[in-house]
Parts: C-alpha cells; sequence; structure tokens
C-alpha cells in the first residue's frame, strides 16, 4: 500500500510530473494550489497540513526564476524560501509526518566548488552570484532538516536536482531558466527567420540538465519507505557538465533556426561551471537519469510548438 503523500507546489512545472508519478507508484496524491494554501502564513500551513494529515511530504512550492528574476528579486526569493521552508518542516513535525522530501537547487553550492560538485562541499563558502540568495535560502533549509533530525528525529530527504527542463516548462520571460528561454528565443526566431539571436554571457558557462520525468521518478525513490537515505543532500542530475554554447546550438537544431547566434558579454551568467558528482543518487536511491539531452529538447521544442499562445 502507497503512503499518503502532500506536495506542495504540485501544480507547477516539476509538481504535475511528481505527482502523476507518484500516483503511478501507488501513493495517494494531495496538490492543493496556493489559492487553497498561502504558504507564507504559517496559519495557512497548519491548516493543510490538519486537514490533510500526510504521511509524507514533498516540498516543492519555491519564490524563482532565471538570473533575470534573480537579479530583479533576490530579498524576496531569499525571504519566501526560507519562510515556507521552515513552516512545511515546523508544521509536518507537530502533526508527526514520516518524511520531508525537501527540493533543493544547485544555486546553494558554493561559487569555486571543486568539480564534479560533491555533496560535501556544500558548506565550503557561500553561495554567490545572481543567484546567491536563492541559493542561501535552500541551503538554510537543509541546516533546518538536519537540526530537526537531531533534535526530533524528524526525517527529511534533501533533493539537490541539476537544471530541469521538459514539456510544460514556464516559457514566460519573466520566469524562465535556461532552457525554456532559449527554446522560445530560438523558436520565435526560426518562425520569423530572424538573422541572428543574441544570448547573454559569453557562452562558456556549463550547466547539467535534467528531464523532468527524470526528476520525479528521483523523488519517487525518495518517498519510498524502504529507503533510508538519510538527511545530508543528495545530487540528482546526469553527470554530464554542457556548456551553454553546446545547449544553445542543440536547441537551435531543435527549432529548424539557422542564422547566426551571438552573445552580450556585458550581462550576467552565474557561476562559471556547474555539473554533478551522482554516486549518492545511484547509492541510496538506486537513481540513474534516463532521458537523453538531444531527444528531450526535441520534446520539448515539440510541446511548445504545439502549445504556445
Amino acid at each position: 500500500m502507497g503512503e499518503r503523500v502532500l506536495v506542495t507546489g504540485g501544480g507547477g512545472f516539476l509538481g504535475r510530473f511528481t505527482v502523476e508519478a507518484l500516483r503511478a507508484a501507488g501513493h495517494a496524491v494531495d496538490a492543493p494550489r496556493s489559492r487553497d494554501y498561502d504558504l507564507t502564513r504559517q496559519t495557512a500551513v497548519q491548516a493543510m497540513m490538519g486537514d490533510l494529515r500526510p504521511h509524507t511530504v514533498v516540498h516543492l512550492a519555491a519564490a524563482c526564476g532565471g538570473i533575470q528574476a534573480n537579479v530583479a528579486s533576490p530579498g524576496r526569493f531569499l525571504y519566501e524560501n526560507a519562510l515556507m521552508g521552515l513552516m512545511v518542516l515546523e508544521e509536518a513535525r507537530r502533526v508527526g509526518v514520516s518524511r520531508l522530501v525537501l527540493i533543493s537547487t544547485t544555486c546553494a553550492y558554493p561559487q569555486d566548488a571543486p568539480l564534479p560538485l560533491n555533496e560535501r562541499d556544500f558548506w565550503n563558502g557561500p553561495p554567490t552570484g545572481a543567484t546567491g540568495p536563492y541559493g542561501m535560502a535552500k541551503r538554510l533549509l537543509h541546516e533546518a532538516c538536519a537540526t530537526y533530525e537531531r533534535q526530533y528525529g524528524f526525517q527529511s530527504v534533501v533533493l539537490v536536482p541539476a537544471n530541469l527542463y521538459g514539456p510544460g516548462d514556464h516559457f514566460d520571460p519573466a520566469q524562465s531558466h535556461v532552457v525554456p528561454a532559449l527554446i522560445r528565443r530560438y523558436v520565435e526566431a526560426a518562425d520569423t527567420r530572424a538573422p541572428s539571436v543574441v544570448n547573454w554571457g559569453s557562452g562558456r558557462a556549463t550547466r547539467e540538465f535534467l528531464h523532468v520525468r527524470d526528476a520525479a521518478a528521483g523523488i519517487v525513490a525518495a518517498v519510498d519507505p524502504a529507503r533510508s537515505p538519510g538527511v545530508a543532500p543528495i545530487n540528482l542530475g546526469t553527470g554530464r557538465e554542457t556548456s551553454i554554447a553546446e545547449l544553445t546550438a542543440a536547441v537551435a537544431r531543435a527549432a529548424g533556426f539557422t542564422g547566426e547566434t551571438l552573445w552580450d558579454t556585458t550581462k550576467p551568467e552565474g557561476q562559471p561551471r556547474r555539473f554533478l558528482d551522482v554516486t549518492r543518487a545511484r547509492d541510496a536511491l538506486g537513481f540513474e537519469a534516463r532521458v537523453d539531452l538531444d531527444a528531450g529538447l526535441s520534446e520539448t521544442v515539440s510541446w511548445f510548438r504545439e502549445n504556445r499562445p
């Protein structure tokens, strides 16, 4: 018999895939929306836990966005993410939840951490750059989970996914991360036969990209009560490093764009390099990513063409 799982942020990009994957695995899932419970208000979080009485909580709800959004709203991203996470953790503990699965971010890593990023290096320097405040909020929640385990014996699993992409992503320029932003830009450029596209940064920065279905599968593994992975963070990714220039070229091919790509080096591009050591995910969760990047990008471009406004 499956667990009764509460998914915060269940209506979001990763949330929708996670809810579907949890239900397919036999779990009973509640995925309330922000209109039902405002997670920045403690009385609402108390009411949610009291009304739904979950066995397990997957905390996906977040205030987040791409580099432009992080530059525009660093205080809000730090405050809302820390506040929501702390209140969900405390109220889950108070109603007797058996496990919290916290979704964190690679932005919590120090900018100069050795590569590939290993979970033991989280505290070897502050998170910096445009996404630093968002990363600091998530790092606070890592420590909160560890503290609650020490004091209360409350069990948490902290997952640190690579950059997510896939069908149903946020393609609004004000909210989008790098993959959906590039897909929208290049599809529109291909459709209008634009001679060139201008991107932020130099293209030399590197990231790791994880298909949203793979991320949801990792969350399902973390919910499994038969596994006891511990509270130490677990990277969730492919372990493969891809430059933004390489990603851009793949998106351009998938979109059918044949013009020129230009780079505005006066604009920020975040951490210089970022990709993950995924050994712990394999050992603790039995997790390995399955979706190839080129195939995943082609699928996402097709979805965007069929579903854009």
